[in-house]
């Protein structure tokens, strides 16, 4: 999925999408390697670190099941909202502690490597880091009853959510995070910012703990504003080359 995410908005559709590039610098080939490296590192954890999970599952120590009934759906669709929850505001705590002065060069350092954030970056992480991360998904398949499609959702959620936050171009209509709906919801930015900006913006899904905290960034609002501005100028410059192009076009014909 990072793959496939790099090269349509990083290769295939990078001028095209230029105007929604959220910071002006471009990563670094020998950053995106490392974030290429360190990925594949994590992913090799979460093999080892799943392995004595799926067998406790196979053996029937966990308590996910696999028929709907007797729970039904609403428990099936709420049991996943809840997880979202709960993943949302475990994260948001143990960001904050791994900025910690004497946490951070131990464990959270290898992600901050990259200033410039890339869909590469997604798992870039140090190991120990990897495995405290992802602490929140056995805890869960232990001591809440979830189907296995639910607990799935919930993983797949956390993959596409993390992976959405290092596009490194921004997709979210400013408007939304100003309607009362989705100013809880999170953009690209943000995340972007706290690779940027570092000690700032710890959400992971929503935006709720760090407006209850205020750790978002004293300018989180003017740079969306001015994504927003710089979106509809690119867009204004698409069309007026549009139209150079065609009436170009009819005067050689």
């Amino acid at each position: 999925t990072a793959g496939a995410a790099y090269w349509l908005l990083y290769i295939n559709k990078k001028e095209r999408l230029r105007g929604r590039k959220i910071q002006d610098r471009e990563a670094k080939k020998q950053a995106i390697y490392r974030e290429i490296k360190c990925s594949l590192i994590s992913m090799l954890v979460l093999a080892l670190f799943s392995l004595p999970v799926v067998i406790c599952y196979q053996n029937g120590y966990t308590v996910l099941y696999s028929t709907i009934m007797p729970r039904g759906w609403i428990y099936f669709f709420g049991s996943i909202v809840i997880c979202i929850l709960i993943n949302d505001t475990y994260f948001y705590w143990l960001h904050r502690f791994m900025h910690l002065k004497a946490v951070f060069p131990l464990v959270h350092k290898t992600h901050h490597l990259s200033k410039t954030p890339t869909p590469w970056a997604i798992y870039s992480f140090s190991p120990v880091e990897t495995f405290i991360d992802f602490a929140i998904f056995p805890l869960l398949i232990f001591f809440v009853p979830l189907h296995i499609v639910a607990i799935g959702i919930v993983i797949g959620y956390n993959h596409f959510m993390n992976l959405g936050g290092h596009f490194g171009f921004e997709f979210v209509p400013v408007k939304w995070h100003r309607h009362w709906l989705f100013r809880y919801g999170l953009s690209v930015t943000h995340h972007d910012m706290h690779h940027s900006k570092v000690n700032c913006n710890y959400g992971l899904y929503f935006n709720i703990w760090d407006r209850l905290m205020r750790t978002n960034h004293r300018d989180y609002e003017a740079t969306l504003q001015k994504m927003e501005d710089k979106i509809k100028n690119q867009k204004i410059h698409a069309y007026a080359n549009d139209q150079r192009k065609n009436s170009c076009s009819e005067i050689h014909q």
